[in-house]
């Protein structure tokens, strides 16, 4: 039997075992939290796998293959360590290069290398995948996918800003995210130190959703990139206080199925890309009656346009049954002091009301990303999305 058909009956006895697993999952604990460390710094080995193994904390290692042994990087005996310590060994590529400029057959090969030097190390096969840069798109998914890969870990973009300082990105969601698209919920480094921010990141692990964080080298070769060895600890001393579960990326498929994708992997993400109202204030102290919200974005862009639901029940505005009054689209930045223009409204009638936004995106703040972002994510930055409808809010009259 050769190699390729030998390959095949594997992954197909994989897929069957997976079907089967699958009836097997275990429930989202809350405070479920992923590390992740990129690039291959020998602080992995040297710094980083000793504190985990003290907390008794899992991590997936994403490993730059052509990397392996250069100055401030692991050797492959490390990586082997790594492997035997229990942690995971990560595709992040052979030679980490900006995947969007480079054609499907080098994508297959830059996954491909890596596979090939693990084999030759006698280390065992990767299974989830890291992109180089937060860079992706729909072919290399296709690639992944192709290659027997379970998942794959993004950063923070484009629904946050591409920063080399890092900082904060989306909680992942198993019920909304393709699994070749998992964001990451913070990247972590001297230069995005916020203990409110991580804590903020940590406290999002709830309700079924996962926090992924993304760590570069203890130090790392790249200074933008690197964590002290004292923000480390604590971090890891927080998770541990906390009661948080920590695992490697691999580790995800004892709570989600990854054979469940999303008809079209980019639809959660443009559904981030708008703006959300909130702290909705509704006036009555004067003749009439007038609303105002305030709005909240992760990325440089303001409101557009706005729609205004009133209605005479929870039941009605829930299902968008604006009794009362519909503003429809208007288009405007007013955020303050808007008017009410439906029925009127006896005295002391109560009513329910409920807003969503429009954005206005900030096209220089997208051309500035636009050579790290897939062309079709970039052409939906660069149209007017509507947010989702803010929770209800009433009042009377």
């Amino acid at each position: 039997m050769n190699k390729t058909a030998a390959f095949a009956i594997t992954l197909l006895f994989a897929t069957a075992l997976g079907a089967e697993d699958a009836q097997k999952l275990k429930p989202i604990p809350e405070k479920l939290v992923v590390l992740t460390f990129d690039d291959g710094n020998v602080s992995d080995r040297t710094v980083v796998a000793p504190i985990l193994k003290e907390q008794g904390f899992g991590a997936t290692f994403y490993i730059t293959a052509g990397w392996v042994g250069r100055r401030g990087r692991v050797t492959w005996q490390q990586v082997r360590e790594l492997d035997e310590m229990g942690f995971e060994i990560g595709n992040h590529t052979t030679t980490h290069p900006n995947m969007l400029h480079i054609s499907e057959v080098e994508i297959r090969s830059q996954i491909a290398g890596f596979d090939r030097a693990l084999r030759e190390q006698g280390i065992q096969r990767a299974t989830t995948f890291a992109y180089p840069g937060e860079h992706h798109d729909r072919r290399i998914v296709r690639a992944l996918a192709k290659a027997g890969y379970a998942n794959a870990r993004r950063g923070v973009t484009p629904e946050f800003p591409l920063h080399d300082r890092g900082g904060p990105g989306s909680v992942y969601n198993p019920l909304d995210e393709d699994p070749f698209l998992i964001p990451s919920v913070y990247c972590r480094g001297d230069l995005s130190p916020s203990r409110e921010e991580f804590s903020r990141a940590l406290g999002q692990a709830r309700g079924g959703k996962i926090s992924v964080f993304i760590y570069h080298g203890v130090p790392d070769v790249h200074a933008h990139c690197t964590t002290s060895l004292e923000l480390f600890k604590r971090d890891m001393q927080h998770l541990k206080d906390e009661g948080c579960t920590v695992i490697a990326m691999r580790d995800l498929a004892k709570y989600v199925d990854f054979s469940k994708r999303q008809k079209d992997i980019y639809a959660p993400i443009i559904a981030r890309l708008g703006i959300t109202a909130t702290d909705l204030k509704c006036d009555t102290s004067g003749d009439a009656l007038v609303f105002s919200w305030k709005t909240k974005t992760t990325r440089p862009q303001t409101q557009s346009a706005y729609q205004l639901l009133v209605a005479s029940s929870p039941e009605k505005l829930a299902i968008n049954q604006a009794d009362l009054w519909d503003s429809g689209r208007v288009n405007s930045d007013r955020t303050k002091n808007i008017s009410y223009g439906g029925k009127r409204l006896a005295k002391g009638q109560s009513a329910y009301w409920k807003v969503r936004c429009w954005n206005n995106p900030d096209q220089a703040e997208i051309d500035r990303v636009k050579n790290w972002i897939a062309t079709e994510l970039i052409e939906e930055m660069r149209k007017s999305h509507p947010g989702p409808f803010s929770p209800p809010s009433g009042f009377s009259k």
